[in-house]
């Protein structure tokens, strides 16, 4: 067992617009922040029984943030223009991302939630010779989308089902156009090799435990994971199918080999 960093949990907040969202980690002059969920459940005693029955009905989150007030970070001159203008109903509301870093990374990106807030300022201000702070509130909005996201770089949220997402794709000598990266799923990969390559072995793994894995060759008939797929001239269609529960993804891969010389 591994104790979990705090820094590992992380809340990207879109400082942008719906449209062309930014996301801007949360952080900066924040020493504590906390998800509080809220629950709503329902006791009940039946005639029949002494004892109580409680059953959890819903969840009802947001999280409590006190930050000093930085010029010139993104997360307080978002949040300090909504209290200036004491923006309210849809004005005051964004999406916040929380990504859960301390899950093994797949191509860079991480499991996540993606998630409608309303924002609410709690106060502004300070005792005298101490540095100003701002308190708000996000108040989550219905259900979050599940997804990846990517911290590093240009931050990027992708929408999607986690359950099928591949881990890893190797087919031994060749070389996948485009790059595999766990967020390109249900597309086309394409690869070339000479005539002389004959067959590529074939494995995958799944971040999902359980999820079932069917790897096939150009015939569609199964391969094995790790084991040899042949390549004929010209074209082959390889696929890669991912099914757990409901979810299916399918990863296609066309390699063309040359005719011989």
């Amino acid at each position: 067992m591994t104790k979990i960093k705090r820094s590992l949990v992380q809340h990207w907040l879109n400082t942008g617009t719906l449209l062309a969202p930014v996301w801007s980690r949360i952080g900066s002059g924040v020493t504590t922040g906390k998800i509080t969920y809220g629950p709503k459940s329902t006791e009940e005693t039946y005639i029949d029984q002494d004892s109580a029955s409680i059953s959890l009905d819903s969840y009802a989150p947001n999280m409590p943030v006190e930050a000093q007030a930085l010029t010139g970070d993104a997360i307080f001159t978002f949040v300090d223009n909504l209290r200036r203008t004491r923006a309210v109903l849809s004005d005051a509301e964004t999406e916040v991302v929380n990504v859960w870093a301390y899950k093994t990374p797949a191509g860079g990106y991480y499991r996540a939630e993606k998630q409608s807030v309303a924002i609410q300022i709690d106060d502004f201000g300070g005792d005298g010779g101490t540095a100003t702070k701002i308190s708000f509130t996000l108040n989550y909005l219905g259900d979050p989308v599940l997804g990846i996201f990517k911290p590093s770089g240009t931050p990027t949220w992708e929408a999607q089902p986690v359950n099928t997402v591949l881990d890893t794709m190797t087919l031994s000598g060749l070389t996948l156009s485009p790059l595999f990266a766990t967020n390109k799923r249900n597309l086309l990969y394409t690869a070339s090799c000479a005539n002389g390559v004959t067959e590529t072995d074939m494995t995958s793994t799944c971040l999902t435990p359980g999820a079932v894995i069917v790897q096939k060759d150009n015939a569609g008939d199964p391969v094995a994971q790790g084991s040899p797929a042949s390549l004929s001239v010209g074209l082959n269609h390889l696929t890669i199918q991912v099914t757990a529960d409901t979810e299916v993804s399918t990863y296609r891969i066309d390699v063309t080999r040359a005719s011989a010389a």
